[in-house]
């Protein structure tokens, strides 16, 4: 047994929450500055080893959640939330804004429907744009038909939040035991006993926090399938930096029922990563092959091929 085990077990806590990803450190830290005693539990070595070590960093308003919904709900508290602390915590934000595109006539049509969705979510700056619009704001851009403007939407680093809720929960008196996956569950009406991998753990309250997982450790709790998750997998593919001078807005798709298709997005460290169609998730963590020619497919499509020349003759000459 390591030394962090053993100052865990027979230790009674607070909360323990289950999963070490954003949701997952951002509860600990909640529930650790409102004084409670946590333990964050991950089944990895470290926090951020499931989705949330991939994703696109994108601070949202919320403009395209369901009007009145918990996720749109939980989606503007958080970035409000985020923003207010960013500064103590040394976040950062790049403050890009969006544009959702529309490639065709058809997706042109669906725009006004997209900013009125958008104002019922509180988003009061959107905006529709104008094909001449856009390509003044992004003229390496391809010829488009028009499009929505979101000021709103930021990026932000999706690693050094995480870390900095955690380092602030570890400083209030919370402790993280990694390498300790739920194996079972027991509640006895009072106290909640934890099988993991490193430990037992008791606890006054379980969080679960895991995520892609989240309905395998309800089970492990509950005895009960009460729903069950079926993930999808988007793939990104990583640009030079000399490509983050060719888009300067987070370019979105107009979406479909199925995807959002592929965003171009700049990055707080100077890269531009593009997001391909998601498939089902596997284990796979790669970007597979078919999916890298899908993305750069696209990215093809999206950006003007004399610019892009132009671009490439300025940066060489």
């Amino acid at each position: 047994m390591t030394a962090l085990s053993a100052s865990i077990t027979g230790r009674l806590f607070d909360i323990a929450v289950i999963g070490g990803g954003v949701v997952g450190c951002a509860v600990t830290r909640r529930a650790a500055l409102a004084g409670a005693s946590v333990l964050l539990i991950e089944a990895a070595s470290d926090i951020l080893a499931g989705a949330s070590k991939s994703n696109s960093a994108i601070l949202h308003t919320g403009f395209d959640a369901p009007p009145g919904s918990d996720e749109h709900a939980l989606m503007r508290a958080g970035r409000e939330e985020y923003l207010s602390i960013r500064h103590r915590l040394h976040l950062p934000v790049l403050e890009t804004g969006a544009i959702v595109v529309a490639w065709t006539a058809e997706e042109g049509e669906r725009l006004e429907k997209i900013a009125e969705k958008g104002r019922a979510n509180g988003v009061g700056d959107i905006a529709l744009l104008s094909p001449a619009e856009i390509a003044r704001r992004e003229p390496y851009l391809a010829t488009t038909q028009g499009g929505v403007s979101v000021p709103g939407e930021h990026v932000i680093d999706p690693w050094s939040s995480p870390l900095a809720y955690l380092r602030e929960a570890l400083a209030q008196g919370a402790q993280f035991l990694p390498s300790a996956e739920v194996k079972s569950a027991s509640f006895d009406g009072e106290t909640w006993r934890l099988d993991t991998a490193a430990t037992p753990v008791k606890a006054r309250h379980v969080v679960n926090c895991a995520g892609l997982f989240g309905d395998e450790v309800d089970f492990l709790l509950t005895g009960q399938r009460r729903f069950s998750i079926h993930p999808r997998k988007g793939q990104f593919a990583v640009f030079d930096k000399a490509a983050q001078a060719l888009v300067k807005t987070i370019i979105l798709p107009v979406p479909t029922e199925r995807t959002k298709g592929v965003v171009l997005c700049p990055t707080v460290f100077g890269s531009t990563w593009p997001t391909s169609r998601s498939s089902p998730s596997d284990a796979y963590a790669a970007v597979r092959s078919t999916s890298a020619s899908a993305i750069c497919s696209a990215v093809g499509c999206f950006v003007s091929r004399t610019v892009v020349t132009a671009r490439a003759r300025s940066l060489s000459g």
